[in-house]
């Protein structure tokens, strides 16, 4: 008898089937990226990841409603990763915005559909929140509680605007020199005095 308040334990058969639903998702994101990977975003469609998992497109769609319902995925996930990975790197928000670019020069692809790069058509007002987690981590750094503080906003436009350039080859240096580059952004705002708020100058 299942104590009060608890909710039942799943039936075998029933985890059974959410395990294969799981991984049959993972199946299809799979081939999504590695599509995306040979032939860009714009390449990933139901009927292609059908053909390429060998499935209906009926099928796939028992999964994911749709294109942007995949896409929506990779950029909830690349979010949460990139969070994880700032938060990890340590304290200092020199280190949080170094692991910032990291993950931009590591995960292009991932990157790029994560901000709409290269002509993609992301759901972005369905990931404020996973965006949302990345300025938390750089608030936390920084020690500050507004997360409107025009701090994060510099930083993250810096790293984003280094990792940007560099993957359309506008700015062709290798990853020491941007995170020299970006090291020496941030040592100069946190040494700028601030500006009392709603300074307009």
């Amino acid at each position: 008898m299942t104590p009060s308040g608890q909710e039942p334990e799943p039936s075998k058969s029933r985890q059974r089937r959410e395990r294969e639903r799981a991984e049959t998702r993972n199946e299809i994101l799979r081939a999504a990226r590695e599509l995306a990977r040979a032939e860009g975003w714009e390449a990933v469609s139901m009927r292609r990841l059908a053909d390429r998992i060998g499935y209906s497109t009926n099928y796939a769609y028992r999964y994911f409603k749709g294109r942007d319902d995949i896409l929506l995925a990779f950029v909830k996930d690349g979010f949460a990763r990139l969070a994880d990975n700032m938060r990890s790197s340590g304290t200092s928000v020199q280190a949080a915005a170094a692991a910032y670019l990291d993950f931009a020069l590591d995960e292009p692809d991932l990157y790029q559909v994560m901000y709409g790069l290269g002509g993609v058509h992301v759901p972005a007002a369905e990931t404020v929140s996973e965006g949302d987690a990345v300025g938390a981590v750089m608030a936390d750094a920084l020690g500050i509680t507004n997360p409107d503080d025009d701090r994060i906003a510099r930083i993250w436009a810096t790293a984003h605007g280094l990792a940007a350039l560099h993957a359309i080859r506008k700015l062709p240096v290798d990853r020491a020199h941007l995170h020299r580059l970006l090291a020496a952004s941030v040592d100069d705002l946190l040494r700028a005095p601030r500006q009392p708020e709603g300074d307009a100058r």
